[in-house]
């Protein structure tokens, strides 16, 4: 059941990145999507006035929770594969990359991938924690 579980999470993570980049390669290409990103831009800037305040908020989720994360990875010497811990690291990397680099302006779908991307992340980190609480020591 657990190995079940596990790779579920790994196909949404995989889903969440597809998604991104999906979303980034039709908005420019298709007039449909284009509509549909510049609409939902609209009503998430009508709807959230401290937009800046709410990226910052979500970046620091993240980066705190990989941190702790890496925190107990190295504390309780778990026998968890180093893989996950650097997968934790590269996603958190891209995601707060993306999130503090740009902006509407630069990616008009940025409302939508930031998102997709900031859920990839925070499942690998909720997937490794969860890994290192629930194996046993060395």
């Amino acid at each position: 059941m657990k190995k079940v579980i596990y790779w579920i999470v790994n196909l949404l993570e995989i889903a969440f990145l597809v998604g991104a980049y999906l979303v980034n390669y039709f908005t420019p290409r298709k007039m449909g999507m284009a509509r549909f990103v510049v609409y939902e831009n609209m009503m998430i800037e009508q709807n959230y006035t401290n937009i800046q305040s709410i990226k910052m908020i979500a970046v620091g989720v993240v980066i705190l929770l990989a941190i702790i994360t890496i925190l107990i990875y190295f504390v309780n010497k778990k026998n968890v594969n180093i893989t996950m811990i650097v997968i934790t690291i590269v996603i958190t990397f891209i995601y707060t990359w993306f999130t503090v680099m740009n902006s509407k302006d630069t990616y008009t779908a940025f409302y939508l991938i930031s998102p997709l991307i900031g859920c990839a992340a925070l499942l690998q980190i909720l997937k490794t924690l969860i890994s290192i609480l629930f194996t046993k020591q060395k």
